[in-house]
């Protein structure tokens, strides 16, 4: 003989492998799939009256709590580690972009301002990290670096763990040399506990104009060759100027 229970909505009498629990009680079919639904995490049944839901998810308050927050904007749920924080306020993507133009999302890019005259511009990205994807540090950077002229905008990188990074505008070398107040801004991000070659995360990128090498693209086709034949030749050498192992270079 099958086992069977009560329901505890309905008051019916059902098989047990007909039947679904929900905490210490047991539903039937027909209520179980009037009254519940499946935390999308964890997989437990739960009255809907206990769900915390959106358009996205349905979760169980104890997933909840443990994983994700709601959107101090536009409400909706977002997985703690995917949330954009300022103080202890968490934000969707769209919505910090909204409310805070400060610091902008990996892939932004601004309307570019060149500095300097010549055709050799160079546009550099330094990672910094273990100071905060902080609005506040990143506003305190960007007045020192803006002061006189737009040189400088502040991203999120995911390769950080809590950090920021410095994007600047195409300048020449003598601009990034005299004009760029590089000392200034580094100083500012190590008094706010930042780190870049010893942090261990973070990387060094220069973005090279390419009409740097030529006004034709068959001179600056030639030209990036002769570059990469360089790398290639004297890759030793250029090993031991990035101060990386062989493992991170080849990842």
């Amino acid at each position: 003989m099958k086992e069977t229970r009560i329901c505890a909505n309905c008051g019916a009498e059902h098989p047990l492998d007909e039947m679904f629990r929900v905490g210490s009680e047991w539903l039937c079919e027909s209520c179980a799939d009037e009254l519940t639904v499946v935390c999308d995490a964890c997989g437990e049944r739960i009255y809907s009256e206990d769900a915390v839901e959106d358009s996205n998810y349905t979760l169980c308050e104890s997933c909840f709590d443990e994983d994700y927050v709601r959107c101090a904007d536009c409400d909706r749920i977002l997985r703690r580690d995917r949330a954009y924080w300022d103080d202890d306020d968490a934000y969707c993507s769209s919505c910090w972009d909204d409310h805070c133009s400060v610091i902008h999302e990996y892939s932004y890019t601004p309307d570019l301002v060149f500095h300097g005259k010549g055709l050799r511009h160079f546009g550099v990205e330094l990672e910094i990290d273990g100071g905060g994807t902080d609005r506040y540090n990143a506003e305190k950077l960007l007045n020192i670096a803006n002061a006189n002229a737009e040189n400088l905008c502040i991203k999120t990188d995911g390769s950080l763990d809590d950090g920021l990074e410095l994007v600047t505008h195409p300048m020449t070398l003598t601009y990034h040399l005299n004009e760029m107040p590089w000392a200034e801004v580094l100083r500012k991000a190590q008094s706010m506990d930042y780190l870049s070659h010893a942090a261990g995360t973070c990387g060094l990128h220069v973005h090279i104009s390419r009409l740097a090498f030529g006004c034709t693209y068959e001179q600056q086709d030639a030209a990036i060759a002769r570059l990469l034949y360089f790398v290639e030749k004297f890759w030793a050498e250029l090993l031991r100027f990035s101060r990386r192992t062989q493992s991170q270079m080849n990842r």
